[in-house]
């Protein structure tokens, strides 16, 4: 799979199977993340690796998944096999804004999650200070995203994008369409 086609296929899952990534698929997606862009090559991020069985169910309720969804959250016999948390440290870089690169980081794991089959989910929506608590974080780890990965119970595809609507939506098959704005919306020429 070329680099386009992976971007072309890469959709947010909200429900996995229940099987488990293998331990050296997780550390080959932090590797990526390792070697991301990073603004001025200063690399704030730290990842941990949550693939416990209990740490997963106390982890679940302090999620949110799929608000445009009335049925979307992951039921239990669809969750995660594991989480990747992102994590900012402000030993590093202190003013603890670390949106950038996350973004850069988690999305090249979601990339590289495509080629390994796996599908992935960037969550925000997340109880950050709990989620410190649990995974019993240093002072200066600071939670900054999780990216859920497992592989995929759904499928999920971009469809156009209608009247500015950005709420995707599930199908009569089960599939979450994903409106995108057209290229010709979106390239001035």
């Amino acid at each position: 799979m070329n680099v386009y086609d992976a971007i072309m296929k890469r959709r947010t899952i909200r429900k996995f199977e229940q099987k488990a990534v293998s331990e050296d698929n997780l550390v080959k997606l932090v590797d990526c993340a390792r070697v991301a862009a990073y603004g001025a090559n200063v690399q704030p991020l730290k990842f941990m690796i949550v693939n416990n069985s209990k740490t997963l169910q106390k982890i679940y309720p302090m999620t949110k998944w799929a608000g445009y969804l009335a049925d979307g959250a992951p039921k239990e016999n669809e969750r995660p096999a594991a989480y990747i948390a992102v994590l900012g440290d402000s030993s590093i870089k202190s003013n603890k804004m670390y949106e950038v690169e996350a973004g850069a980081a988690v999305t090249t794991m979601m990339l590289e999650a495509v080629e390994m089959g796996l599908g992935t989910c960037w969550l925000g929506a997340i109880q950050r200070d709990e989620i410190k608590k649990l995974l019993e974080l240093d002072e200066n780890l600071n939670v900054v995203y999780l990216l859920a990965v497992g592989y995929p119970k759904q499928e999920s595809k971009i469809v156009d994008m209608k009247d500015n609507d950005v709420k995707y939506y599930e199908d009569e098959n089960g599939v979450i369409n994903v409106p995108k704005r057209s290229l010709e919306e979106i390239l001035i020429k």
